[in-house]
């Protein structure tokens, strides 16, 4: 979308806008759907501005809260999370809400609190430890991401790495390290004009290419300005490395890649593809997972790729599936044995009911009962508004 300008005239407090504002360097004078006051406003017009820029259209309070009551309405008749996983909602939000300020007080030159990021670090690895049932953290994953997608995606990408460094045996000591990288990695985003970020349309060349640095000004940030040791450093420089060899942004490849950085890239990856971004829908969980499948012997470390799936399963936990029965069920927990026969519960029996307190089947061991496809969520919300 091209970007508009607006002079500074027709600003008026109280008015937002879907993306940020920018003046005529490209620096963010407010961030997207923050309103404007009296104060943002002087501060403007006392830099001789005049006009500011803008890629997003204004928003229209009433159709906003319209469209907030739709989605009410709609979150209302979503099946709801499990208990297990509401229980780390809360640390889940502060996570994102720490991470959002750091990036923001780094993004603004204000500096950069790294003994936050291990704090932060520690808590999450203590936090996975502690859970004797890894699937609910999988479930949370699956299940989060609305709102500021960069800061959800960081949070996500950590816990999966987390989980998948637990799975391969890492130490507490490694799980840490890979939690600080995992929070870290992309960094360097922040050094991109936010104009760029947050296109929606189709990137220039040059746009690509400047995307294309993001591993390098992570790197050089971890390393010499947050002084971190090079194998946290190594995974913001490598995440987009591939294991053939055709990433970026120093085209190695193999083992040549560091351990860390192989895990992220496929984390990176799934998570990426389970959340709606400007620019395309989002995948479900089962299409994500075939999505990283498919692309495995070319991106990602076969050995790592194993575990993951085993970890996940190709049903991933979250998702739903329909039964040879016809009945509908969600995945709880994945089978390290058998990835095309994970543990389900019944959410609608064969006559399309829903159930609240289904069965939990474990079909591995139901040789008369077995998965026929994957169910997309909204056809769960298509079936419920029906009854």
């Amino acid at each position: 979308m091209p970007m508009k300008k607006i002079p500074l005239e027709q600003l008026k407090p109280g008015m937002k806008f879907t993306k940020s504002l920018f003046d005529k360097n490209l620096n963010i004078v407010l961030p997207a759907g923050k309103p404007l006051d009296d104060i943002s406003i002087k501060n403007l017009k006392l830099r001789s501005l005049d006009f500011v820029e803008t890629a997003g259209e204004l928003v229209d309070e009433t159709l906003q809260n319209k469209a907030a009551e739709g989605r009410e309405f709609a979150d209302k008749k979503k099946i709801k999370v499990d208990k297990d996983t509401a229980r780390y909602l809360e640390i889940y939000k502060e996570s994102v809400t720490t991470i959002n300020a750091l990036y923001g007080r780094y993004r603004s030159k204000q500096g950069f609190n790294v003994d936050e990021v291990q704090k932060l670090a520690n808590k999450l690895v203590n936090t996975v430890m502690m859970e004797k049932n890894p699937n609910v953290f999988i479930n949370l994953v699956n299940i989060t991401g609305r709102g500021e997608y960069l800061f959800h995606h960081i949070v996500n990408v950590t816990l999966l790495g987390i989980l998948l460094g637990q799975r391969i045996g890492y130490s507490m000591v490694k799980l840490v390290s890979l939690a600080m990288a995992g929070l870290l990695y992309d960094i360097g985003m922040t050094k991109i004009p936010a104009y760029i970020v947050e296109k929606e349309g189709k990137l220039s060349p040059e746009e690509r290419n400047q995307i294309n640095t993001h591993p390098i000004h992570s790197y050089q940030t971890i390393s010499r300005e947050f002084n971190l040791p090079t194998e946290i450093a190594r995974v913001g420089l490598e995440h987009h490395e591939k294991w053939d060899g055709t990433g970026y942004p120093r085209k190695i490849k193999g083992n040549e890649i560091s351990e860390m950085s192989r895990m992220l890239a496929i984390v990176d990856t799934y998570e990426a593809l389970i959340k709606s971004r400007v620019y395309r829908e989002k995948n479900e969980s089962y299409d994500a997972m075939k999505l990283v499948v498919s692309e495995g012997s070319k991106r990602f470390d076969p050995d790592l790729l194993k575990v993951f799936l085993n970890m996940m399963s190709i049903y991933p936990v979250g998702g739903f599936v329909r039964l040879n029965n016809n009945a509908i069920a969600k995945v709880v927990s994945a089978d390290a044995v058998s990835p095309f026969r994970p543990t389900v519960k019944i959410v609608y029996d064969e006559f399309g009911d829903k159930i609240e307190d289904g069965e939990v089947i474990r079909l591995s061991k139901e040789k008369d009962i077995y998965i026929v496809g994957a169910v997309k969520t909204s056809q769960l919300n298509d079936s419920e508004e029906r009854q």
